[in-house]
């Protein structure tokens, strides 16, 4: 007759250090999940919105005298810049809104870097998280995509043109984030753009002529060159240039940004 083995007794203090080492082990997965923060993770500092919106009014009460005084502007014209501009106020705030947010998970992901600058003061030691970029990037795309809605009719010819510079943007966006993952060396760096581009270029349909200037007019005895495909080519140059120009200046404390004010400016 088979008899049924008789289980070992169990006692509180198995039964209660089992219990903490499941506790112990769930603990453990949830802070690999969710790492808390340290003290040395300091915050982001708070945007200077006074400072913001006094330098935008700055910059926007001239622009917007000459736009509804100075000049005789079509009134679809002025719908179309001020839809803008509307759109453009909703990026801001949403772009303040969302960087805190990803801060925190590029934070986690051990994405960050130190200001060099500061180097041997408080601020030297707090972390900069990296790779914020991107929400700036997603936010102008997507209201860039919305605009369309507003702006152009759905035969518009402008339409291809329009999506195939977004599409650059978008794929630069994409390198430029695996840039920031991956650490890619500046060899390769200088070839991403010119991937990039390729949308743009194949969708381009506009004019490939060039005016000469007038001191050069006697020599190339023309007033009006037509380039044809090294147009397309110079333009490709041109992206790689201009891309790479922001991008070597952007980890120098910011340079690119001013850089950036001198081109939309110009």
């Amino acid at each position: 007759m088979a008899r049924k083995r008789a289980s070992k007794p169990t006692t509180t203090e198995d039964t209660t250090t089992t219990t903490t080492t499941k506790e112990e082990i769930l603990t453990n997965i949830k802070e690999t999940k969710h790492p808390q923060e340290t003290n040395n993770d300091q915050p982001i500092a708070p945007p200077k919105k006074g400072f913001i919106f006094k330098l935008s009014l700055l910059l926007i009460a001239p622009y917007f005298y000459l736009l509804f005084f100075h000049y005789q502007i079509q009134h679809d014209l002025i719908k179309s810049i001020l839809i803008n501009a509307g759109l453009s106020l909703v990026g801001f705030f949403l772009t303040v809104k969302m960087i805190p947010v990803a801060s925190k998970y590029v934070l986690r992901r051990n994405l960050f870097g130190y200001d060099i600058n500061k180097k041997g003061t408080p601020q030297g030691t707090v972390k900069v998280p990296e790779s914020l970029g991107i929400v700036v990037a997603v936010v102008f795309m997507v209201l860039t995509i919305v605009f369309q809605f507003f702006t152009f009719a759905p035969d518009s010819n402008w339409l291809v043109e329009y999506n195939a510079a977004l599409a650059s943007i978008c794929f630069m966006t994409l390198l430029g984030f695996i840039d920031d993952v991956l650490d890619v060396p500046w060899r390769v760096k200088l070839v991403l753009p010119s991937i990039a581009a390729l949308p743009l270029l194949m969708a381009y349909a506009g004019h490939t002529t060039i005016i000469i200037p007038k001191p050069l007019i006697p020599y190339v005895g023309l007033k009006v060159l037509d380039l044809g495909f090294i147009y397309k080519i110079y333009m490709w140059f041109l992206a790689i240039f201009c891309t790479n120009c922001i991008n070597i200046h952007a980890g120098l404390n910011g340079l690119e940004v001013g850089q950036t004010v001198v081109i939309a400016s110009a």
